[in-house]
């Protein structure tokens, strides 16, 4: 790989679908449910802001660290539903001075807190579902779900690389709280490598929990972290985000008028 294909950026483009899943295997109500609350946490995730803690490094073969950087950020995720397409776009303003020029070096993740929304019922259709049972997760009776992209389907995710969108096809397993029909866990990487490309391994764990925010509807599950490795053949990285301090999002503005004065 030449030295400029070492940057990737990954980014989620959200794409609506609208095929229906077919499958004896397929957890109906469980997945209406899911439906109804990634629905929520739509409407509820784009009106919170948070601080967001990111933990950069590339790892020799061995998993010993090379470079790091940590960066924080004030994180909001705006999101769109415009007729029957889905938009996410994250805004993040850093803590602090901007990166230097050696810092390329590292891989950039993004749009890996929103990776429940492939539960969202227009993203549903993309995907096989498969029961796995009960399990316990932070100590929440919990049920996982497998899941794994449909192939010809639209994937609500891209790899962005070279100015180019690869969608990836994602499989994994969710760990969804009974009580709620939230989802607590989500472990993702691909059906298979994208030896087009180079990438060999993509993978993510991303944790949620519930969140009290003052003047916001009570029940939202908010992203606690996201861990995302990426391995070519000859280079490895590991990102960690970290995610706290939620608060209601607001917007201040304030006018003043004066009497024009008088030549």
């Amino acid at each position: 790989m030449t030295s400029s294909s070492r940057i990737l950026a990954i980014a989620f483009e959200l794409i609506a679908v609208s095929a229906a899943l077919t499958g004896a295997s397929r957890p109906d109500s469980l997945l209406d449910r899911l439906a109804q609350t990634t629905s929520r946490f739509w409407d509820q995730f784009s009106s919170v802001t948070c601080t967001e803690v990111v933990d950069q490094r590339k790892l020799q073969a061995n998993g010993k660290t090379i470079i790091e950087k940590k960066s924080t950020y004030d994180y909001l995720i705006l999101l769109q539903l415009t007729g029957d397409e889905l938009t996410v776009e994250e805004s993040r303003i850093r803590h602090g001075k901007e990166p230097r020029e050696g810092d390329r070096s590292l891989l950039s993740t993004h749009g890996f807190s929103t990776l429940v929304l492939i539960f969202h019922p227009l993203f549903q259709p993309s995907y096989e579902f498969e029961d796995g049972g009960e399990a316990e997760w932070n100590g929440r009776r919990c049920r996982k779900l497998h899941f794994q992209h449909v192939p010809g389907r639209r994937s609500p995710s891209v790899l962005q690389l070279h100015n180019r969108d690869y969608p990836i096809e994602w499989r994994g397993t969710a760990w969804i709280d009974m009580e709620s029909a939230s989802v607590a866990r989500i472990e993702a990487d691909l059906k298979s490598p994208m030896p087009d490309i180079g990438l060999i391994r993509l993978a993510s764990d991303v944790q949620y929990v519930p969140v009290a925010i003052s003047g916001a509807d009570t029940g939202l599950w908010a992203p606690r972290s996201a861990v995302v490795e990426a391995a070519t053949r000859r280079q490895r990285w590991q990102n960690t985000h970290t995610f706290s301090k939620y608060r209601q999002f607001q917007v201040n503005t304030e006018t003043t008028t004066e009497n024009p004065k008088e030549q």
